[in-house]
Order: structure tokens, then C-alpha cells, then sequence
């Protein structure tokens, strides 16, 4: 689901200004305001006797050269361009990361899976503990996975199947809730590939280590609730559009509705046969 998903963030480009360029140009005057004031050292880094006394000596006449401000303005939006493009490979990265799956994530992030894996042995009753253990590393994985599982467990179907089906069906106003979630999870990762930046600039001048520290936690809170919202919403709008893809298929609905037995023929259309059923009289190539 996590693979389809990506294909929400379509209309990036109309929230570049909101999300990289002026977060860029922030990020640059940070930068220069921590290189200058990295010689006050850690201890005196917001003594204020000290930053009084970086604000008294008269300014450098170089700034009073036009071709000098040019230079330096150039300067500022070149690195706060750079780091922006930075910052937009590296969301991507933190977004999958966040989703706990893979091989890169399970090691990374192993630790958190097994703990809580721990956690729900504990919490959830004996019987009934298989159907309630988490199977990525992060609660953001799980629940997007739990949409995936769900609809498959009551409908029949592959969510990995049907989605761009679905998808294309949907008009604007349906598409929109589910686009505004997820839009929101994206944010969050860029939010987190900043705070990154900032705790680097740390090393330089460390309040700005506190303000990324902050600044990733509450892009992890809320990466968490625009999760939540975007498999409940993809599971909602399922649930509304499955019988009309069926109808587009051609499939017809015995029952009024969409049941597992129609799933078969859904997913021997959208598989392009590769769901048929082999015949048993048929050996195959082992036999």
C-alpha cells in the first residue's frame, strides 16, 4: 500500500514555496547566524553580556558595497536552494524509513519492532494475540498496513490491485480527503528532514540542535495521525468504490454488493490471468 501511496504527492509542486523555499531561505539565515555566533562557545552560546558585545563592534564595510550585498543575497539563496534540494531527497528517504518496512528499516529499526511486539504479548488476551502482534517497525507501518489487511480480509481482494482502479473512478471531491492526508504526511517528512539540519547546525551553535530536536518530534506526531487518517480513508473510500469497479469490469454482483466470492474474477481481470486457477489434470513443469 506504502508503494502506491507515493503517488499521491502528484501536486508537490504546488506547495514547493510552503514546504522547501522558504523553509530554505530559513534554514540559510540560521546558518549564518550560527557561523557567526559559534565563537561564543557552548558555554556562553545565549549569555547575553557576550551577545551584546557581537552586536556592538560596527558593522563590516563590505556590506555597504552593493555588489557586495548581490554577492552575499546570491550566497544566502544558493545554499538555502541547495539545502532544499537536500531536503526533498532525503523526505523520501524518511518517509519509507518511517513506514518500517524493508530490509534497510527492519535493521535500523529492529529494536522498536521487537519491543513492541513485547508490548502487545502483554496487552492482548492469550487467544487472540496472532491477530493483534505488530508487523513493522513503526506504529505509522502498521497502520497502513491494517487498511491493506483489512479489505483483503473482507473483501478478497489486493489493495495493491484495486487501487489505481480506484483511484481513476474517483473524481476531486473524492479524491480529496485521502490526497489531504496523505499531503500531510508528506509535510511531516520534510518537517523531519529539517530537523536534521537544524541538529547539524548544532555543532555550530547547539540551540539550534533543541529547536530540530523539537521540530522532528512534532513531525513524528504528526506523521502518526496523517497515517491513521490515510488508511482509514483509503479503507472508507473502498468501501464506496469497489462495487462500481467491479461494474466498470464488467463483473456483475450477485448479491448486490461485493462479496469474497467476486474476488476471483476481479483479480483474474486486473491480474491479467495470472490469478487463474490451474487446472489439476494439468501437470506442471516439476511434474
Amino acid at each position: 500500500m506504502d508503494v502506491l501511496l507515493t503517488g499521491l504527492g502528484s501536486k508537490f509542486a504546488e506547495r514547493w514555496i510552503t514546504l522547501l523555499a522558504l523553509p530554505g531561505l530559513l534554514f540559510a539565515l540560521t546558518l549564518v547566524l550560527s557561523w557567526w555566533l559559534h565563537p561564543l562557545g557552548a558555554a556562553h552560546a545565549l549569555d547575553p553580556a557576550l551577545l551584546s558585545d557581537r552586536l556592538d563592534p560596527p558593522p563590516p564595510r563590505w556590506p555597504a558595497n552593493t555588489p557586495h550585498r548581490l554577492v552575499f543575497a546570491a550566497l544566502v539563496t544558493l545554499a538555502g536552494a541547495a539545502s532544499a534540494g537536500i531536503v526533498a531527497e532525503s523526505s523520501r528517504v524518511i518517509a519509507r524509513l518511517w513506514m518500517g518496512r524493508g530490509v534497510v528499516s527492519g535493521k535500523l529499526l529492529g529494536f522498536f519492532l521487537r519491543r513492541r511486539i513485547r508490548q502487545a504479548e502483554n496487552e492482548a488476551p492469550r487467544d487472540q494475540r496472532a491477530h493483534y502482534l505488530p508487523e513493522r517497525a513503526t506504529r505509522i507501518g502498521d497502520h497502513l498496513l491494517l487498511a491493506e489487511r483489512r479489505i483483503h480480509a473482507q473483501y478478497g481482494v489486493g489493495l495493491i490491485r484495486i487501487w489505481p482502479r480506484l483511484w481513476q473512478l474517483c473524481d476531486d471531491s473524492e479524491r480529496g480527503p485521502v490526497q489531504h492526508a496523505w499531503n500531510r504526511y508528506t509535510a511531516a517528512s520534510m518537517r523531519a528532514a529539517w530537523s536534521l539540519g537544524y541538529l547539524a547546525l548544532g555543532l555550530l551553535w547547539w540551540p539550534a540542535a533543541i529547536a530540530g530536536g523539537a521540530l522532528y518530534l512534532s513531525a513524528w506526531i504528526a506523521a502518526r495521525r496523517a497515517a491513521a487518517e490515510t488508511g482509514v480513508l483509503v479503507e472508507a473510500l473502498t468501501d464506496i468504490k469497489l462495487p462500481e469497479l467491479a461494474a466498470a469490469l464488467g463483473v456483475p454482483l450477485p448479491h448486490g454488493r461485493f462479496t469474497p466470492a467476486d474476488s476471483h474474477i476481479v483479480e483474474t481481470v486486473l491480474g491479467k490471468g495470472a490469478y487463474r486457477p490451474r487446472d489439476p489434470d494439468t501437470p506442471t513443469a516439476s511434474e
